[in-house]
């Protein structure tokens, strides 16, 4: 069973880099971690990432990065778009072999002058790749996105990156992997009966491990991550088909109506009825009222 959600990045190419134009409808993605870093530019919008001990607020012109490994959830506003890259770890270790005991920041100290100048190199490079995102086609430019995706990541390493404590690492990593097969289990079967101590069993441990080792490192029950990942799942349908509410709830595993019902707002803010009201006014091309608040 498992996605804790791990999420596997089928787009890294053969240089382990992935890059991604995201617009974000359904406003929210359920607790998850990927082996890549990700680094993300924020263009429109305002987006919260919420991780185990702290919540940022993001909004236009706005960078981060997230460590391989790192959990977290995000939460946007209507249409947020952002520019994500993925750095592959195990590809750079090819380049650097200490690439994957490394951790990265971009805080720093803005009298910093050789950070500040660093951090503006990145925004550069990052602001290039989205602008020259509508001529993939051309060969040349693929060759200077490459070479900027590896300017970026040397910035990173040069300015922005501390060692890990080896064991540290280890150990988080060891419990991540170990989680990985519930999570997929879960994002592949979520529609299905999914109890604790199926999960429990199937890990190999009994029930109350299981639930410390899963809050530890999600932040969440186990079966509050079950019904986040079923509700999102009921999200993406309510954006891309017209069946009835309670059917599409009852595709994805909810027997009551209520607890979609509560879960929904919990996450979303509204309704599933209000959260398809929007979707259709986004396809009429209606104006997005949140935008800037």
């Amino acid at each position: 069973m498992q996605n804790y959600q791990h999420r596997l990045l089928t787009d890294l190419d053969e240089t382990g880099f992935g890059v991604k134009y995201e617009t974000n409808l359904s406003s929210y993605t359920p607790r998850h971690w990927h082996k890549a870093l990700e680094l993300l530019l924020f263009i429109k919008g305002k987006v919260t990432c919420n991780f185990e001990n702290a919540t940022r607020h993001f909004k236009a012109g706005d960078m981060y990065i997230l460590n391989s490994h790192e959990v977290h959830e995000t939460k946007c506003s209507r249409n947020a778009v952002y520019l994500v890259v993925h750095i592959d770890p195990n590809q750079m270790c090819r380049f650097l072999p200490t690439f994957d005991q490394l951790s990265f920041s971009l805080a720093f100290d803005p009298e910093e002058q050789t950070k500040t100048m660093a951090y503006e190199q990145l925004r550069s490079h990052l602001t290039e790749i989205l602008r020259q995102q509508t001529e993939e086609a051309n060969p040349v430019w693929k060759l200077e996105r490459q070479a900027r995706l590896f300017a970026v990541t040397a910035l990173l390493v040069k300015h922005f990156s501390q060692p890990l404590a080896v064991e540290e690492t280890r150990l988080q990593r060891s419990d991540m992997t170990r989680l990985e097969p519930v999570l997929e289990y879960v994002q592949l079967h979520h529609d299905q009966e999914l109890s604790l101590e199926d999960a429990a069993n199937a890990m190999g441990l009994n029930k109350e491990y299981f639930c410390r080792l899963f809050k530890k490192n999600m932040g969440v029950s186990f079966l509050q991550y079950v019904y986040q990942v079923r509700t999102t799942a009921v999200c993406r349908e309510l954006e891309t088909t017209e069946d009835p509410i309670g059917q599409i709830a009852e595709r994805h595993g909810f027997r009551d109506p209520k607890m979609l019902n509560q879960y929904f707002k919990e996450i979303y803010g509204c309704t599933p009825s209000e959260k398809r009201k929007f979707f259709r006014e986004v396809t009429l091309g209606e104006p997005d009222s949140e935008e800037d608040d």
